[in-house]
């Protein structure tokens, strides 16, 4: 078994693309969030809880799953608002753009990097939870983001 540890230079990637295609974390018109602080991967199954009187402790059965995304991030111009540059339309809206037109976007998380042969999540969700927030004890654009995973989340290694 071995760990994987993002200070050994490897880093966790995520990109975003209108596809699965496009949102491969080797492929060039994937939106690519920069500047990520910190991200969480939430696969939280439901349990339906109940008890009756002849029993000393309750019963469980699980109910689907809640998935999310979530990262915190320092603002990115092109990122937030859209690089019209590019061809893919998420990374032409950006970050912003999708969370305010309910676009949905499709993700590939690399766990170790952007290599072949690393671990990563994928599925496909929508953009909410934005609150870009500056102060003057810190002095950049950090804002939340979150994806409303639906659906599933699928693993693979990369190629």
């Amino acid at each position: 078994m071995a760990v994987i540890n993002t200070s050994a230079g490897s880093k966790a990637v995520l990109a975003l693309g209108a596809s699965a295609a496009n949102a491969n974390v080797l492929a060039t018109p994937a939106l690519v969030v920069p500047y990520m602080q910190d991200i969480t991967i939430n696969n939280s199954t439901g349990v339906f809880r109940w008890k009756t009187l002849d029993a000393t402790a309750e019963s469980a059965a699980t109910t689907p799953a809640t998935n999310q995304v979530t990262v915190n991030v320092v603002v990115d111009d092109k990122a937030f608002f859209g690089n019209a540059s590019l061809t893919d339309a998420v990374a032409n809206t950006g970050i912003y753009g999708c969370s305010k037109n309910k676009t949905r976007v499709f993700f590939e998380i690399a766990f170790n990097g952007a290599t072949a042969g690393q671990n990563y999540f994928k599925g496909s969700g929508f953009i909410s939870g934005l609150s870009p927030t500056v102060n003057p004890d810190a002095p950049l654009w950090v804002t939340p983001v979150t994806i409303e995973v639906d659906g599933d989340f699928d693993s693979d290694v990369t190629l």
